[in-house]
């Protein structure tokens, strides 16, 4: 099998139309080319003027941001997109719009434009003539069909799959709240004999470096946001900094103190931590992480899976001021009413919560590999078919 190899200025050209009232479109890292409106991420947003916007339309192609991480998306759409894209129009006869949909996605192709962008930074795009120096293998046109007929019905049989996987392991964390929620008993009890956490615990809301430590006595490990993750810790990267000695004294962590981030104004930290179990002796810990500490009628394990709980976090960003700002502050904390049985029963509770998180991370991760599986095969079958590697069925050499 041998297939015309071509270069790109021979096939494609670059267009800059302007000036036209249009929807907002975007390239997506995954997809092609979708109108913003229908995208579920935050897009930034031109305003009314929109005159450098580039026109694209049904069969063009574009060439993002992100393009040689990822490939040149197609459109099937008529919008407009930012002036740093490059939006590509086929010349040639040669070119069936899906064939190339496929080939620009494809390990081979993107290899080739990560070769092309060697030093380009994040922020720029690659060059309209580097596109039009690579060369690609052209089959007749009646070949490209085929393969892109064959692709679109496998990819969209994959896709189907993955979809599937995404939803059951959303359901398996869903099911896992609603049963962690029964096991704490926070899930529609009577409330009215919970108690305040401000009854059972301390907070101490961390040390800030500044001119209060000038003057410097002792080394210590200092705990930063950024090492307090969801459900563990990363202590990579935990640095000594330099404090007088009575800071030493009050900001270091003690085992069983449950670590809550205020969240610095974004929802996704607000309340993200875990319990400190004495990782790194003599450690301290930064403003904005809160470290929560029994007073001895909660247990320290039992507290860390109450406020881990989506109920928890519900009841964190109920208030106005909370949800505007995304910050955990001690006072709603303190605020929190919870359930107290008996300590020996606390222990019990938090015991078959961890059971069920157990499970629920383990049927988490194997349906995670089972979409990274799914993905690789998918990719793997695009190479294959748009390099002819890939005997397709019913379709001659």
């Amino acid at each position: 099998m041998t297939w015309e190899m071509v270069r790109n200025r021979f096939l494609f050209r670059e267009v800059n139309d302007r000036g036209f009232d249009l929807p907002l479109a975007s390239v997506t890292r995954d997809g092609g080319v979708e109108f913003r409106s229908d995208l579920d991420i935050s897009v930034w947003n031109p305003g009314d003027d929109v005159s450098h916007y580039k026109r694209v339309r049904p069969g063009d192609f574009v060439i993002g941001l992100r393009s040689f991480q990822s490939g040149i998306g197609s459109s099937q759409l008529e919008g407009l997109v930012s002036p740093a894209y490059t939006v590509l129009r086929p010349t040639s006869l040669l070119v069936d719009g899906g064939f190339f949909k496929h080939l620009f996605k494809s390990d081979t192709f993107v290899s080739r434009l990560e070769n092309v962008a060697q030093g380009i930074r994040q922020g720029r795009t690659i060059a309209t003539e580097d596109f039009y120096d690579i060369y690609v293998a052209v089959p007749p046109r009646s070949k490209q069909r085929a393969i892109a007929d064959y692709l679109d019905a496998e990819t969209t049989r994959i896709d189907a799959l993955i979809t599937k996987k995404r939803r059951m392991n959303e359901l398996v964390q869903e099911q896992g709240e609603i049963q962690t929620e029964a096991a704490l008993g926070v899930d529609g009890a009577n409330a009215d004999t919970w108690v305040p956490l401000r009854h059972l615990v301390s907070i101490s809301g961390g040390l800030t470096l500044g001119k209060a430590l000038l003057r410097t006595e002792v080394r210590r490990p200092y705990l930063r946001v950024a090492n307090v993750q969801d459900g563990y810790l990363d202590l990579d990267e935990v640095t000594d900094i330099m404090v007088p000695t009575e800071s030493a004294q009050r900001f270091e962590l003690r085992v069983g103190d449950v670590l809550m981030l205020e969240g610095n104004g974004n929802p996704e930290n607000l309340g993200r931590g875990t319990r400190w179990n004495g990782e790194i002796e003599g450690c301290l810990h930064q403003n904005h992480v809160h470290a929560v500490r029994s007073r001895g009628s909660i247990d320290s394990r039992y507290l860390d899976k109450i406020v881990r709980t989506a109920w928890a976090r519900h009841q964190f960003t109920s208030g106005s001021e909370q949800v505007s700002i995304a910050t955990l502050s001690q006072s709603s904390i303190k605020e929190l009413r919870v359930p107290l049985p008996p300590l020996e029963e606390q222990v019990s509770r938090a015991s078959e919560v961890a059971a069920i998180q157990s499970r629920v991370r383990r049927v988490a991760s194997a349906t995670s590999r089972q979409i990274d599986l799914l993905a690789e095969r998918r990719q793997a079958l695009i190479t294959a078919a748009v390099t002819g590697e890939l005997e397709i069925p019913g379709v001659a050499a």
